[in-house]
């Protein structure tokens, strides 16, 4: 969000705890998968944002218990898309996009 000019948009911080806060102390946070929101993982399945292991964003909800997300740091040293179960999503942050 800093380097791209749209930190009040999105957050700015790397550390996926504090960016999860920063959407929870903002009010726009949440529980539904909505496109182009940003997703927050615990791969342990915690709802608790001091337990954030990981951060994408939402493409779709798949209305199976699944997400269609965009990550990077995934291990393949690329951004891809994931198919991820919502058992390990902590929960969701609504970035206020500017209209086009």
């Amino acid at each position: 969000g800093e380097q791209a000019g749209a930190r009040s948009t999105i957050g700015w911080d790397a550390y996926t705890v504090t960016h999860a806060q920063w959407f929870k102390d903002n009010n726009r946070w949440g529980s539904e998968a909505k496109p182009g929101s940003v997703v927050f993982f615990d791969w342990g399945g915690s709802k608790n944002i001091s337990a954030v292991d990981h951060v994408g964003l939402v493409k779709k909800d798949n209305g199976d218990g699944t997400i269609t997300t965009i990550e990077g740091n995934t291990g393949n040293g690329k951004v891809e898309e994931r198919i991820r179960p919502v058992s390990q999503v902590t929960g969701y942050g609504y970035p206020e996009y500017k209209a086009a």
